[in-house]
């Protein structure tokens, strides 16, 4: 009887070994030709970390529909419901691979290639976009290894994925006679996915009106490699904070914003989202931070401005499945503010 592959399975379905790991958005260090896995998990050996449905990000998919105005589900422009639908339909339940791909030169680039393009853009790297189309994307694992047969390699391993589907999971696909990782498009057998789904990448029109449209969490990145900050991403001069302030607070400057509407799935996670223009009021970086929700008091709220390499997403608070039932609920929109003492207080 099949069962689900891990990363370890099917590198070694091509006689090689995971060499190493790497967060998305990290750069791989090895600069050699090889392969490279994009997991749910940071362990080779473990199936750990499966979903039962694709978590796409709504906000992204219809950001997608705004810069590829020719993209086209069945030959129709699709609702970003229709196009979700879609989507979820090649999600693979019990699978923790999500993307296998080669680099025939080096890894290092490739991968940071795979990292800096834009949803909807056709270079660097367009293959597997299907990715970025996900809210876990900077929660993602990037496993590799080096090798100059990476073509021979990607065909071997996308053979053992495939074989390895159950017949339970096989019948859910939308195309259940081409079997694949969820975002390669294409099987190790030659043959192309059929999902209908034209038109989702081409040449971005940079003119201002067109950059002005994107919503919030879509913002495109520099070149990682090169070391330099976009404009778009550049702040603005920070108010004056007053004197004790935590720097990292005090670099947020103070003020009031608001957060993103409380989904029920933010709600089961215990978690709250926050736009951009809110983020100023948070630290630069991931970190614990006290915040006073409604009256409650946490000491400890894991903060993530969620900046990665190919596109800034909405920052987030987890506070903890079940910290938010009844302090929160669905629909909510919470006044973010900064206390002098330094405290983020939610109401």
């Amino acid at each position: 009887m099949p069962v689900p592959s891990t990363v370890a399975d099917v590198f070694a379905a091509a006689g090689l070994a995971p060499a190493g790991v790497v967060r998305w958005g990290t750069l791989v260090p090895e600069t050699e030709p090889g392969n490279y896995v994009v997991a749910l998990t940071n362990e080779p050996g473990s199936l750990e970390g499966a979903l039962a449905h694709a978590p796409l990000d709504a906000d992204r998919l219809a950001h997608l529909l705004d810069v590829r105005t020719e993209l086209r589900l069945d030959a129709r422009l699709p609702t970003v419901d229709e196009l979700t639908a879609r989507l979820q339909a090649f999600w693979l339940p019990e699978e923790v691979i999500v993307y296998a791909g080669l680099a025939g030169t080096s890894l290092r680039r490739r991968v940071g290639q795979y990292y800096k393009t834009p949803l909807g853009a056709r270079r660097p790297h367009a293959g597997g976009w299907w990715l970025k189309t996900l809210s876990v994307l900077d929660e993602l694992w990037v496993h590799y290894a080096a090798t100059p047969d990476d073509a021979a390699a990607e065909v071997a391993m996308l053979q053992h994925f495939a074989a390895h589907i159950s017949r339970a999971t096989r019948e859910r696909l939308y195309d259940s006679g081409n079997p694949a990782p969820f975002a390669n498009l294409r099987t190790g057998r030659g043959d192309n996915k059929a999902h209908g789904i034209t038109g989702a990448t081409g040449d971005l029109d940079a003119s201002p009106a067109k950059a002005a449209r994107p919503a919030s969490g879509t913002a495109i990145p520099p070149d990682p490699a090169s070391g330099e900050v976009s404009a778009t991403d550049a702040p603005g001069p920070p108010a004056a904070p007053p004197a004790g302030l935590p720097p990292a607070l005090a670099a947020g400057g103070l003020g009031a914003a608001v957060s993103q509407n409380v989904t029920a799935r933010d709600l089961e996670s215990g978690r709250v989202r926050f736009p951009r223009p809110a983020k100023r009021l948070f630290p630069p970086d991931r970190e614990y931070i006290p915040v006073v929700l409604r009256g409650r008091d946490f000491e400890r709220v894991r903060w993530d401005p969620r900046i990665g390499l190919d596109q800034e997403r909405s920052g987030m608070l987890a506070f903890g499945k079940g910290k938010l039932d009844g302090l929160v609920v669905v629909g909510d929109v919470l006044t973010v503010t900064v206390r002098v003492e330094g405290k983020v207080e939610l109401r």
